[in-house]
């Protein structure tokens, strides 16, 4: 007897059934597709226990006939693809015409239809995937499908679904997703006869996502419009400081179909850069458009999965979309302010940040500042922090950064490889709002005056920020800023150690530190990155040394984690006194950094406080 055996249909019904109808949500996803599908402008959900024992959608949409009806159940029956061309220009959310066979076979489904101009709609009902009656019934234009029971015939199925509230949410994040995209269409969810989702059928997508999400998150989201190369991405973005724990407010279309795709929300995250805070998500609807014939969505029977071809050029036009409409957004946070009495600390200065002119501010000797050690912590905008000796740094035109006097800079020796390095030209306007700076609160925030509200600025976040920008450029460029100290500083590597310098050594002199091996685990130190000058040299290799020992990865892959921690390190810090000098220092540069609101590590530069504010709090309204 043969060991290979033809499959009944019934059996071969249920296997396929088990790749489309996973659980609830899996028919209502395919289910809001087909209305959608059909044009309708009205669907309406229904469930019961989560959707285990009922669920009913019902729409407006075109309908069937009674022939359509019948074959809507065959497997592989559809109106949306007619040949094997068809499938690289899909146009619809439904093609593969396996969504009603499916469902038929592992449940007791209806379906009861009518298109416009019919004297009356048409009724079928199945179970199991058989046809157990038909006929015509009252109804008006469009299409009701009513599942019941669902894996009635496969329990082991069943047993396998999980609680009612873990399907309901699979339930709901189907509905919210479909909605957010569809703002045109009226979707209303409902679950034991209680509305938990209601979107009207509105023209904008912002007041769609204010009425799933709330408007305190709506308003104040990031448009974004861009295109480029055949791309088009739309939709709305999250400010870097307005973000979640998780990822359950992303959503991400392409071609008007929600989809999961890794690479597309990571060249998202990339968009965002250097502002996101560690371990958090930013909150975005995007829709990315693109050529039909580029985007096979034939990959998997629930269509979540896409293949899309040019994709390097894809990731790249979705990242740049992001990062365009965060530079070109006012990303300052404004808060409620709550606070007491306690404002001592505050040095008052007449000094105004110059945005027009992009140029620091010069003062004189009688703004001298005094830490609390007794020591001048600078005199002049040259010297301003640590009274530091300054360094100039090729083909710039004046312009001055710090090293330290404790390691032994040699002022006459600045290398930055066969180059020289070039100011960035930078649109004079600058992105932050000319302010008038008052000192600092507690040395540890800048207090800035600005039309309308007063700035609070984190002096830690704002100096972390411009020194990161300004090393990657130096480093994207190959043309660090070389630093040679008067001395060579031997520099002890454990054991385990001294593979990974030995291995990266080219990499690590990139970053601007020239090792040279001096015996067993010792290396001689002769060159630091000139920028991070005000670390100790070893602790500066070191934080490059560790990083890529904690993480197992080359230099390359984890380059922008090392440079922030450089940056962190190296920025002044909290409990730092500074002149008011050096403050507008910092801020000239910052105005000339690409993200100035977020430090590298997503927390804000700065906060603002309007005076509509504070004059509530002092009960002036």
């Amino acid at each position: 007897m043969a060991k290979i055996q033809l499959l009944d249909e019934d059996v071969i019904n249920k296997i396929a059934a088990g790749e489309v109808v996973e659980r609830p949500a899996s028919i209502v996803k395919e289910l809001l597709e087909n209305s959608i599908d059909a044009g309708a402008t009205n669907i309406l959900v229904e469930i019961r226990k989560s959707g285990k024992n009922f669920i009913r959608i019902s729409d407006n949409g075109l309908g069937m006939d009674k022939e359509d009806a019948n074959h809507s159940i065959i497997r592989h029956a559809t109106s949306k693809i007619r040949n094997s061309e068809d499938l690289f220009n899909i146009n619809s959310l439904g093609f593969r015409g396996e969504a009603l066979a499916s469902i038929a076979a592992v449940s007791q489904m209806s379906i009861v239809t009518k298109v416009d101009g019919a004297l009356e709609g048409y009724n079928l009902v199945c179970e199991g995937g058989l046809v157990v009656s038909s006929g015509p019934i009252a109804s008006d234009v469009g299409t009701t499908i009513e599942v019941n029971n669902l894996f009635f015939n496969t329990p082991v199925r069943k047993k396998f679904l999980k609680t009612d509230a873990v399907e309901l949410r699979h339930i709901i994040d189907i509905v919210t997703n479909y909605a957010l995209l569809n703002p045109q269409i009226a979707i209303k969810l409902n679950h034991e006869n209680h509305n938990l989702i209601q979107t009207p059928a509105i023209a904008a997508m912002r007041e769609n996502v204010a009425a799933i999400y709330g408007y305190a998150i709506a308003k104040d989201l990031l448009e974004v419009d861009f295109e480029r190369d055949g791309v088009e991405v739309s939709g709305l973005i999250s400010k870097p400081y307005d973000v979640r724990n998780d990822t359950k407010q992303q959503v991400l279309f392409v071609n008007e179909r929600w989809v999961k795709n890794s690479k597309l929300s990571k060249a998202i995250y990339d968009g965002y850069h250097s502002m996101l805070f560690t371990q958090k998500h930013p909150v975005f609807v995007l829709h990315v458009k693109i050529d039909p014939n580029k985007v096979d969505v034939n990959v998997h029977p629930q269509k979540h999965e896409i293949k899309i071809e040019q994709e390097e050029l894809v990731l790249d036009v979705v990242c740049k979309a992001v990062n365009l409409t965060l530079e070109n957004n006012n990303l300052i946070p404004v808060v409620d302010p709550s606070f007491d009495n306690d404002m001592m600390g505050v040095v008052s200065s007449k000094y105004v940040f110059d945005k027009s002119e992009q140029k620091t501010l010069e003062v004189s000797e009688s703004d001298v500042s005094y830490g609390a050690r007794g020591g001048v912590v600078g005199s002049s905008v040259v010297d301003a922090l640590y009274d530091l000796p300054k360094v100039e740094e090729p083909g710039s035109t004046g312009g001055v950064f710090y090293g330290s006097e404790d390691v032994g800079l040699s002022d006459s020796d600045v290398s930055s490889g066969e180059v020289g390095v070039e100011e960035e030209v930078v649109d004079d306007s600058g992105r932050l709002p000319e302010m008038q700076i008052f000192g600092q609160i507690h040395k540890t925030f800048f207090l800035a005056q600005v039309e309308g509200a007063a700035l609070v600025i984190d002096q830690h976040a704002a100096h972390e920020r411009v020194m990161y920008e300004k090393f990657m450029k130096q480093y994207e460029r190959s043309e660090v800023v070389k630093q040679r100290l008067l001395s060579s500083v031997i520099v002890d590597f454990a054991l385990s150690q001294v593979g990974i310098v030995k291995e990266n050594l080219r990499e690590i002199n990139q970053f601007g530190f020239e090792l040279e091996h001096f015996g067993d685990n010792s290396f001689s130190l002769k060159t630091i990155p000139a920028i991070f000058g005000r670390l100790q040299p070893r602790e500066t290799l070191m934080i490059l040394i560790d990083e890529i020992e904690t993480r197992g990865n080359k230099i390359d892959k984890i380059k922008e984690e090392i440079i922030m921690r450089m940056a962190c390190r190296s920025a002044v810090m909290a409990g730092d006194e500074l002149t008011v000098a050096w403050i507008t220092r910092i801020l000239s540069d910052l105005n000339k950094t690409k993200h100035p609101f977020t430090c590298p590590h997503g927390r804000p530069t700065m906060i603002k406080m309007t005076i509509d504010e504070l004059e509530k709090k002092f009960r002036r309204k």
